[in-house]
C-alpha cells in the first residue's frame, strides 16, 4: 500500500513539475514579445489653404511638423538600422525618397520630413476627390530580439475630416498593405 501512495505522490510531481516548465516557457515567450518594436505613423491632418499643411495631432512643435511624418515605435523594443521607402504606384523603382535611421527606441518618434513631389501626390489626391493615394511607405527594421529583418508597407490615404469650421480639412491614414 505505501508503494502505491508513493507511485501517485511520484506521479503528482511529476505532473506538476511539467506544468511549472509550461508556464515558465509562457512567461519567457511573453517578455519576449513585450520587447518587440512596432513601427507605425501619427494621427495627421491635412489642411488646405494656399498650400497644403500637416499637422501631427500629438506634436505641439508646429514650426517643423508642418512638412513631415511622425513615425513612431509604439512597441516595447528598440528598431534598429530602420530603412524607409517612399514610392509610388506599388513599383519600388518609382522612389520619391529614402531614409535611414540607426536606431529609435520605444516610445520615441522620428520626424520624417516630406519632399514635394509627395506634397504633390497629395494635392493631386484630393484634386481628384480621391481618397486613395498611389503612395506606399516601406519600413524595414532589426529588434534587439529578433535576428530577422522585420517590414511592413503602408498605403497612404486621405480621407475628409468633418469639422464645424470653414476649413478644408483631410485626414491622412496609412493602411497596411500586403503585396
Amino acid at each position: 500500500m505505501l508503494s502505491i501512495l508513493q507511485a501517485i505522490g511520484s506521479i503528482g510531481t511529476f505532473i506538476m513539475a511539467i506544468l511549472y516548465f509550461v508556464s515558465v516557457m509562457v512567461q519567457i515567450r511573453q517578455i519576449k514579445i513585450s520587447f518587440i518594436p512596432f513601427l507605425a505613423f501619427d494621427q495627421i491632418i491635412i489642411e488646405q489653404t494656399d498650400r497644403l499643411k500637416l499637422k501631427n495631432i500629438t506634436e505641439s512643435d508646429t514650426d517643423y511638423v508642418n512638412t513631415a511624418f511622425k513615425l513612431q515605435n509604439l512597441g516595447g523594443g528598440t528598431a534598429k538600422n530602420i530603412d524607409i521607402k517612399v514610392y509610388l504606384d506599388e513599383d519600388e523603382n518609382k522612389v520619391l525618397q529614402e531614409k535611414h535611421i540607426n536606431i529609435l527606441p520605444s516610445n520615441k518618434f522620428y520626424l520624417m520630413p516630406i519632399n514635394k513631389k509627395a506634397f504633390e501626390e497629395f494635392e493631386d489626391t484630393i484634386k481628384n476627390n480621391g481618397y486613395t493615394t498611389n503612395m506606399y511607405i516601406n519600413i524595414k527594421y532589426f529588434s534587439q530580439i529578433s535576428k530577422k529583418q522585420n517590414s511592413i508597407t503602408y498605403r497612404v490615404n486621405i480621407e475628409e475630416f468633418v469639422n464645424l469650421d470653414d476649413k478644408d480639412l483631410y485626414e491622412m491614414t496609412f493602411d497596411t498593405f500586403n503585396s
